[in-house]
């Protein structure tokens, strides 16, 4: 995946899995974006494979909130969906209400705009409502270039309330399994080996033995069964990987990579998570930007960096977890 290679970007209107939906190709990538619900980059298709999980009772579904009801009951009536693909999250996730996402960012519908579209840029941003339980307003900025094998998610949020709200860009990544992720330790980590054990999640911490495995510069976290887990790490790298299985035994390295801000506080304790389902075919790759304090009109955004490539095996050393981290 030369990045001098320069391989043109279209864009189309498509159906997926019961969504309208808008597509944007470069060469084996594929990109499908479903607006109307949480904004989301719904599949990440590689050599016509979709890399990313989705909720299949929900295939289709849309939510519409009713703007003027208890938006607390529409919550609890809705349950957690899944929903699937890569979406924003406002971090901490311990201020959510009835410990489920924001309702209105989550769920609900954005409105897309095409802000740049020809053979070298596909640039599209979604923007959501109003967040009745946060005042925000999230705006997910999607742009594939020509010369360029990654995409960017520029993940932002403004303040449309009366007051100061301080919150966290959360980018989650619903990558389906078998898999391995990786994450970079910091050798200045306050966490055993590095990696932080949410202890509340599943059976984290019973498990870590098993499944996480410290070496090096990285920690390989094993997500192939289906149990309940999360863990973390500190530090300035800001980066995490999976390498996936697909259904041809042929294996894939998904990356993403975020800025990492050294003075600034993490909500979690953590730049980077994997969390593992128990109940359905999915890890998630999650990176966090720095906490902020937003006054009225004010706004921040901070850009993910994403990458899909083919590796020929399952990584052996930390030189081919920092290959696919860098790629």
């Amino acid at each position: 995946m030369s990045k001098h290679i320069t391989i043109p970007v279209t864009l189309t209107e498509r159906l997926f899995k019961g969504w309208d939906a808008w597509s944007i190709r470069r060469g084996a990538l594929e990109l499908v974006l479903v607006p109307q619900v949480g904004g989301r980059i719904m599949a990440v298709l590689w050599r016509g494979h979709d890399l990313l999980f989705t909720q299949a009772e929900r295939e289709g579904c849309v939510l519409e909130p009713n703007r003027g009801g208890d938006v607390a009951q529409q919550k609890r009536d809705l349950g957690f969906p899944l929903w699937g693909g890569d979406k924003t999250w406002v971090a901490p996730q311990s201020r959510w209400n009835d410990g489920m996402p924001h309702l209105d960012l989550d769920s609900g519908p954005y409105r897309l705009d095409v802000v740049s579209h020809g053979p070298d840029c596909v640039e599209l941003k979604m923007t959501s409502e109003t967040c009745r339980e946060t005042g925000l307003r999230l705006i997910r900025t999607v742009r594939v270039l020509a010369a360029q094998p990654d995409f960017v998610v520029q993940h932002e949020m403004e303040n449309a309330s009366d007051r100061a709200v301080e919150g966290e860009l959360w980018g989650v990544t619903m990558v389906a399994r078998p898999g391995m992720a990786y994450l970079p330790t910091w050798f200045q980590s306050t966490y055993p080996q590095g990696v932080k054990t949410y202890e509340p999640e599943g059976e984290s911490l019973r498990s870590r033995e098993d499944v996480v495995c410290a070496r090096g510069g990285y920690a390989k976290v094993s997500c192939r069964d289906a149990i309940a887990f999360k863990y973390g790490v500190d530090g300035p790298a800001g980066w995490i990987a999976a390498v996936v299985a697909q259904a041809d035994g042929a294996l894939v390295a998904y990356r993403k990579s975020m800025p990492v801000v050294p003075t600034a506080t993490y909500a979690h304790g953590c730049v980077a998570e994997v969390y593992n389902s128990d109940s359905y075919q999915y890890l998630e790759l999650e990176l966090h930007g720095p906490s902020v304090n937003l006054l009225p009109g004010e706004r921040f955004a901070i850009e993910e960096r994403h990458c899909v490539a083919d590796v020929p095996r399952w990584p052996q050393s930390e030189a081919e977890v920092l290959a696919i981290a860098s790629t």
